[in-house]
């Protein structure tokens, strides 16, 4: 979600989309089932795509809950995803956090 959809601002609590994001969203939900997988915490996580994804074309969420911890790092598990892998698309910033 952070980098990959979009970037926020700590400091100001504030974030910015990516450029096309919401078009991209509303495009592939056209042809995909929208899951985002985040690291992040629930409650954040939350509040920032409940603002981004009005729309709601994001049909599931997975968290920090579905992840695992190693080498101070948390993977995402993408057994948690629960679809055949062979048939799903990975777009992600950070491709090093994911463990099958």
């Amino acid at each position: 979600m952070d980098e990959t959809l979009l970037h926020f601002n700590h400091v100001k609590r504030f974030y910015r989309p990516r450029p096309h994001v919401h078009e991209f969203l509303r495009e592939m939900s056209q042809y995909y089932h929208l899951i985002v997988f985040t690291a992040g915490m629930k409650d954040y996580a939350d509040w920032l795509l409940n603002d981004l994804d009005k729309q709601r074309l994001i049909k599931r969420r997975l968290y920090r809950g579905s992840c695992s911890f190693r080498r101070g790092v948390y993977c995402k598990d993408l057994k948690k995803i629960k679809s055949d892998l062979r048939k799903t698309i990975i777009i992600d910033n950070m491709p090093e956090n994911f463990n099958m």
